[in-house]
This record gives C-alpha cells, structure tokens and sequence, in this order.
C-alpha cells in the first residue's frame, strides 16, 4: 500500500471527554437511547479512565475521564469545550495507516501506545488539519463486550 492511498478504516466509536466516568455515564443515558454498556477500563498509560456505551441503533460511544492533572484530556473536562474529542477507527497496520495520516497533513499527537480497553492493541491519536482528532486502532476485528443496561 503506498501512502497515498487510503487503509481500511473500520468505525469504532465517537469519544467523548467528561469530568467524571459515573456522572458522564448518568448524563448520556439520560440523554440518549443508550441500551449497552462496557466495563470500566482505567489506563495509566494513557492517563485516562474510559467506558464504552451503545446507544438502540448501535452508534458507540467512548466516555473518557482524566487520571490527574497531567491527563492528555484534564484541560477539555475542565473547560467543557472540545468535549467531542475523537473519532475512532480500527486498522490492520497502524504503522502503515500513519503513514497515510501523516502524508495527507495529519500530525500525531504522541507516539503509538497499548490501550488496556483495547487488550493491549496500540492506538495513535493523529490531528487533522481542519483541527478535528482520529484515532487510530490496530485491532482489526475487535468487538467491545457490552452488557444490557438494567432499567
């Protein structure tokens, strides 16, 4: 594949930055139709505590809370702008999928890192130039295992 031409990408999920995983939790689904919900991941690494939710026409949600001050995302659950951070997509080579980023004017935002939601699978953040974040996902074929939401 050369760089020019586009990797498969696979939608995953839409992220959305809040304050605090249960109160953000408690807000989407008393907004949306959400029926499905994943475990709680909270990741060191990546400095940040996320949980999958999916609302009865099977858009997934991502909704990521910061680990500390220091968390890539501290500053938007702060500020409550740019709270719709990302749009995510899994790819069969990440490095690869970079390459295409990086040579239609995206620019990474840190360097490739294993995501515990993601049973260790490497993510990269990229910015496009229009201002708007894409993640990406090496785990072609992954599945979230939701669980109903009681009533």
């Amino acid at each position: 594949m050369s760089p020019t031409s586009r990797p498969a990408l696979i939608f995953d999920h839409v992220g959305i930055v809040v304050r605090d995983l249960e109160q953000g939790f408690q807000s989407i689904r008393a907004f949306l139709p959400i029926t499905l919900t994943t475990d709680r991941f909270d990741d060191q690494r990546l400095g940040v505590s996320v949980q999958f939710v999916r609302d009865e026409s099977g858009v997934v949600f991502e909704l990521i809370a910061p680990i500390g001050s220091s968390s890539p995302v501290a500053k938007i659950a702060a500020s409550r702008t740019g709270v719709i951070n990302q749009f995510a997509y899994c790819v069969e080579n990440l490095s690869m999928a970079a390459d295409y980023f990086r040579s239609n004017g995206a620019i990474p935002t840190a360097a490739p890192k294993p995501a515990v939601a993601f049973g260790g699978a490497f993510v990269q953040f990229f910015l496009a130039p229009e201002g708007f974040i894409v993640e990406l996902i090496e785990a072609a074929g992954f599945s979230h295992r939701f669980e109903r939401i009681q009533p």
